[in-house]
């Protein structure tokens, strides 16, 4: 995956959550979980990763140990509803990028986290966290790119807060990837990228682009054309490749021998 990320230079690269959550793991000590964190951090560096979209798995067991991880990343964080007990936001709670001409604001939800004990955080009602930051949202977008794994009813619910173009990144965990956009409605629209880090969801903004198969499926969303795929990557030959390199072992591929390489040298 590094090394198709840098063959196939793309103007911004985010990750939408949940990634660091134990629900696809093995049983771990806190040093092992803490030090895979850091790996993957590390990985995505590489893929040059602008941004992270938060979700509220991400925080558990702690808050604290995800900030730990984190650490020295250049990866900036976002999440528009995860905020501490006094109701302030933990990450940046919206990001703004101009594309072909048009401003569009990316936001980042989450739904409530059942496995959370952790009192040092909680997941604030949707509406009311984009209803703080409406008013300066809205007055500087021309649409929204909304990421989060979010089911299909919080889609609608969140489509039904603003009058503004809608494209949402993500889905439940259950749902199926896309392959185009799907419509959600007149004004609201969905694609799910290949699932648990074994692929690429890619859009072309601002023009209709062939994908490996043909050519795809056009939508206007915002003004904009927008086309969208995605990339199931398959296990290729353990080869030394740049995540490797980033992590500093010889055994390539391997998150969970190079993640305990770099929690003892670190």
């Amino acid at each position: 995956m590094c090394q198709f990320a840098l063959q196939n230079p793309a103007d911004l690269f985010f990750q939408v959550g949940p990634s660091f959550s134990e629900l696809l793991g093995e049983r771990e000590t806190p040093k092992e979980r803490v030090s895979k964190r850091r790996a993957l951090w590390k990985v995505w560096e590489i893929q040059k990763i602008g941004f992270y979209s938060v979700d509220s798995l991400d925080l558990i067991p702690s808050l604290k140990e995800f900030q730990s991880s984190h650490d020295g990343s250049s990866i900036a964080l976002l999440s528009s509803n995860l905020v501490s007990q006094a109701g302030k936001s933990l990450f940046t709670p919206f990001l703004t990028k101009e594309i072909s001409g048009k401003k569009i604001v990316f936001l980042s939800f989450s739904e409530k986290a059942q496995l959370q004990k952790d009192k040092a955080w909680k997941v604030e009602e949707i509406a009311v966290s984009f209803k703080n930051i409406q008013k300066q949202v809205e007055s500087q977008a021309d649409m929204f790119y909304i990421l989060g794994s979010l089911s299909s009813q919080t889609r609608l619910e969140i489509s039904s807060l603003t009058p503004k173009p809608i494209l949402f990144f993500g889905g439940a965990l259950e749902e199926n990837n896309t392959i185009h956009l799907e419509a959600l409605s007149e004004k609201a629209f969905n694609v799910r990228s290949a699932s648990f880090g074994r692929g690429f969801g890619e859009l072309a903004v601002g023009k209709f682009q062939k994908d490996f198969w043909g050519r795809g499926k056009e939508v206007t969303v915002g003004g904009l054309d927008h086309s969208f795929w995605a990339y199931l990557l398959e296990p290729r030959e353990l080869t030394f490749n740049e995540c490797s390199k980033a992590l500093k072992t010889t055994k390539p591929q391997s998150l969970s021998t190079e993640a305990l390489e770099i929690g003892q040298s670190n």
